[in-house]
């Protein structure tokens, strides 16, 4: 069936009347529709190409003359439909200058190549009309659109071969970044009022511009360097200073964005050192540099390398130096496995991606072929040594390295791609390499490559990419297919996005924020980490925290190489992930400081007899040790707490000793501190009781002094004396008499639950057991109503206070039937047995709860011991593993998830053991503190 003929639509038939004025005859504007729609039916012409062609009519000076032209010149119809169907960029070039149109249907000119030499002359003789830096610019603007305008119309048409077109692109990108960069230097000269310097630089392309084969939207790749640097005359500054200021103008010159558009998205990246360096640097600088700490990425950079302007002899310096530094005649390791190391990397991170240049079989694959062959023989084949693919694809024929059959692939597949990159880029001047979902988009490039339909071009594409692949396979020998790049994807990451650019920084060192690429030695290792990340990342239950968190603590050291050496070993590697996903706390301590990463790779967060090293140990380390140690559950909850307790009270009693102070005191604590029951956030609540008081005036400020400094000795623990009578505003230390005194008058039931968790830890011990007598004498008074009214008050207070929607987050510590509802069944018995009481001093609950026999149930006994356990053990768990100084569990269903799976519950069963364990505890309590 053949196809149907095309026409334009009513809507644009009218629009062309109304734009003629009705000054056309209608046998010349029906020749001229007709003309159009012949042109027209060559293309996927849509509504948005109609939008377009009346855009180009409406913009000329005379639109009846124009089409009246039309039908004597027909080449001029042929050429406007062309842009209107496939350039939204062109044609906004002939809207805004429609004066350009004229040239282009000259066609000599049009079918004529560009001449490096002319074009730099006539950039040159056109800069000279205008003398401010502004209208210079828009000058180079309008050359580039001019030029631009030609070239992609000769492409569009078929009037010019891939090779010239790339060619005539880098001919205008190098004449006219020449030409800006030397009005740029002149201009900070001007400014210094220097007329000229007695020092030469050199401006030096690479990649797509380096090797003559530009994109219409390349980014175009510089590096600058000069010949010696000195300060110069007249000024306080040195010539590097000068010429990177240069540098800086030339950059904001070529991208600033005006009303006519953009010069050129300048890059120098990819110099030494990176983003993070000079701008500039002096030619031995650059030459000592790639010497001594060269990648070999940079070696197949520098393939491309190519004059801009500046010193032809100092370019000359450099090339020279570059050809022994690129093409050696051996290398110390295999140059094949770093191109198949770099590639896999570029194929993971765009694994996803439709992209023509970096998928597998793609324009990379080619590229890089080509590359490692001319690395390889490029020592002892001169010939090889050429930045342009094309041509280095002919020099491998000549030299029966590829054979013709490879050849041919190679020329063919990589024409293919680049002609549908080119179309993209010509589209919308944006630069893109991906084919993109939009049907009309799909048929406009299958249009324009000949091709019948998209299913056709997709046909095209994938035999190339089977082909290609399979030469790049054979010359770098590789067995890698298709599954390196998806098996990153084979992780069910929540950011496939974010992931790819934090393995990508694992990988390389750069896609965070642009700094240096590793060196080779830190990428091979971690080219041996990889497989057992991925392994690990796969089975986690949360594969983006575990990323992230490795990323967190590489991207936080200075020595990436070190840490991979270290994790090297399996079993290490695998705790290190461990941590990576359990513990917050962890990582956040081993990303804040180098003394750490010391501590770990040392393996002491391994030690087993920590109770006698505590002295060794800052509170950090403390912390990271426990948190590392309890996360791979080489350790439980009690001996987190014995141990956190032991190495406060170790540093109280050394900064004491240090001190001191010439009186009669105890120190002793309280709260979680006192009961031998901290956690990871605990505060450490202390209490100062001194024999005498009012005859010792420095008393106080000596206390205040010791309260400052064990702040300091115990961070990031905080230090409080908030328990003593009267709290806050209260005398930091009270005499033993005075104390008494406010426990026999003004001391309520919550302060003795609270005196019950006492632990003695400096001082007089027969003043401490003094103190101990005085409580029990004033607990033995204690009425057992009023007791229990006293503490069913508190009790309600603090679940107030601490209240939770239904289906809430849940406080392990303070909700209804949670530690606290154990506490407060444990010392309602303890506040009324003054023998029971007694033993609560430094004990936990847990201790407490087995004197309890005969007033619960064994059963009762044994339920509230296990939950006690269990609670303790959680909050330590969502602690360790969010770095939260609170009890709550957390809402979200994936940090549920992740507590879960540290619990070794499945997601639904956390919430139903808490559920029952509150209920139990709630139920005890009930009975006995709440009965009436």
């Amino acid at each position: 069936m053949p196809e149907k003929k095309f026409q334009f639509s009513d809507l644009f038939v009218r629009k062309l009347v109304e734009l003629t004025e009705g000054a056309v005859s209608a046998a010349v504007f029906e020749e001229v529709l007709q003309l159009l729609e012949l042109e027209a039916n060559k293309y996927h012409f849509t509504s948005s190409s109609e939008a377009n062609l009346l855009r180009i009519f409406s913009s000329v000076f005379d639109r009846t003359f124009f089409v009246r032209e039309m039908t004597k010149y027909p080449h001029h119809g042929e050429i406007i439909t062309a842009i209107a169907a496939s350039s939204n960029y062109l044609t906004d070039i002939c809207v805004r200058n429609p004066e350009f149109l004229y040239q282009v249907f000259d066609q000599s000119y049009l079918a004529s190549e560009i001449d490096y030499a002319s074009l730099e002359k006539e950039i040159a003789e056109g800069l000279e009309k205008f003398k401010s830096l502004q209208t210079k610019l828009n000058f180079l603007r309008q050359v580039k659109k001019r030029f631009t305008l030609k070239i992609g119309l000769t492409d569009l048409l078929g009037l010019a071969d891939l090779l010239s077109i790339t060619r005539q692109l880098s001919y205008l990108a190098k004449a006219i970044n020449a030409k800006l960069f030397e009005q740029c230097y002149t201009e900070v000269l001007t400014k210094y009022n220097l007329d000229r310097l007695n020092h030469s630089y050199c401006l030096c392309s690479l990649g797509k511009l380096g090797g003559n084969e530009l994109n219409y939207s390349s980014d175009v790749d510089l590096i600058l360097f000069f010949d010696f640097n000195e300060s110069v005359a007249g000024t306080n500054k040195e010539y590097h200073e000068l010429l990177a200021e240069a540098a800086l103008l030339f950059i904001k010159s070529s991208t600033a964005i005006s009303e006519r558009g953009y010069i050129y998205r300048v890059d120098f990246r990819l110099r030494p050192d990176g983003k993070f360096s000079p701008l500039c640097k002096t030619l031995n600088d650059y030459i000592k540099y790639y010497e001594t700490r060269g990648e070999d990425w940079e070696r197949q950079m520098l393939i491309k390398l190519d004059f801009i302007c500046g010193d032809s002899g100092l370019y000359k310096q450099f090339f020279d130096f570059t050809q022994s530094y690129i093409y050696k005649t051996s290398f110390s390791t295999s140059i094949k496995e770093k191109i198949k190391s770099m590639k896999a990397n570029i194929e993971r991170m765009n694994a996803e991606k439709d992209n023509i240049k970096t998928f597998i079989g793609g324009i990379r694959d080619i590229e890089f072929t080509v590359q490692a062959l001319q690395m390889l023989n490029g020592g002892r084949i001169t010939s090889l040594r050429t930045g342009n693919t094309l041509i280095g694809i002919e020099g491998l024929l000549e030299r029966r390295l590829l054979n013709q059959d490879e050849r041919d692939i190679l020329t063919s597949s990589y024409i293919f791609y680049r002609r549908i990159e080119h179309f993209l880029q010509l589209m919308n001047d944006t630069q893109t390499h991906i084919i993109p979902d939009d049907a009309v988009m799909q048929n406009k490039i299958a249009r324009y490559m000949s091709v019948d339909s998209p299913e056709e071009l997709k046909s095209a594409i994938s035999v190339y990419r089977d082909e290609v692949r399979k030469i790049y396979n054979s010359v770098l020998k590789s067995e890698e297919i298709e599954t390196i790049a998806s098996n990153q994807f084979e992780i069910n990451f929540k950011n496939k996005e974010k992931a790819e650019k934090s393995l990508n920084f694992l990988r390389t060192g750069i896609g965070l924020v642009d700094r240096k690429e590793f060196d080779s030695r830190t990428i091979d290792l971690f080219n041996l980490l990889e497989p057992e990340l991925s392994s690990v990342l796969k089975n986690t239950p949360d594969p983006d925290r575990t990323l992230e968190n490795f990323v967190k603590i590489i991207s936080a050291t200075k020595f990436p190489s070190i840490w991979y050496n270290e994790l090297s070993n399996k079993k290490f590697f695998q705790n290190f992930l461990s941590v990576c996903t359990y513990s917050q706390r962890a990582v956040d301590i081993l990303s804040s400081s180098r003394s750490f990463e010391e501590f770990f790779f040392s393996r002491k967060v391994f030690i087993k007899k920590i109770d006698q090293e505590l002295a060794d140990f800052s509170p950090e380390e403390i912390l990271l040790l426990l948190s590392f140690q309890f996360t791979l559950k080489l350790i439980n909850t009690e001996k987190v707490a014995k141990v956190l307790t032991a190495f406060v009270t170790k540093r109280i009693n050394l900064l004491l000793t240090d001190l001191n102070l010439p009186y009669n005191f105890f120190v002793c604590g309280l709260g979680s501190y006192g009961s031998e029951s901290m956690s990871f956030a605990s505060d450490i609540d202390l209490i100062v009781v001194a024999d005498d008081v009012e005859n010792k005036p420095d008393i106080q400020k000596d206390f205040q002094n010791f309260l400052a400094r064990i702040k300091i000795a115990l961070k990031p623990f905080d230090v409080d004396f908030r328990l003593r009578p009267e709290g806050k505003k209260s005398p930091l230390v009270w005499d033993i008499k005075n104390y008494g005194e406010y426990l026999d008058k003004r001391a309520r039931v919550w302060e003795f639950q609270t005196l019950s968790k006492t632990r003695f830890v400096y001082g007089d011990k027969k003043l401490f057991l003094a103190f101990k007598n005085l409580i029990l004498k004033r607990v033995k008074r204690l009425e057992p109503d009023y007791i229990r009214k006293e503490m069913l008050q508190m009790y309600s207070t603090i679940l107030r206070q601490t209240s939770s929607a239904l289906n809430g987050p849940i406080n392990i510590k303070k909700n209804r039937g949670s530690l606290i509802t154990i506490d407060f069944i444990v010392q309602y018995f303890a506040l009324s047995n003054i023998k029971l009481y007694g033993k609560m001093f430094s004990k936990s609950a847990y201790s407490v709860l087995a004197q309890l026999k005969g007033l619960l149930t064994d059963e009762e006994i044994q339920m509230l011991k296990d939950n006690f356990v269990y609670l303790r053990t959680l909050s330590l768990v969502v602690q360790n593993i969010f770095n939260s100084n609170q009890t709550i569990i957390p809402a979200p269903a994936d940090k549920k998830l992740l507590t879960s799976s540290f619990l070794c519950l499945k997601e639904t069963e956390l919430d139903g053991r808490i559920n029952e364990i509150l209920k139990i505890n709630n139920l005890i309590f009930e009975k006995y503190v709440a009965a009436k």
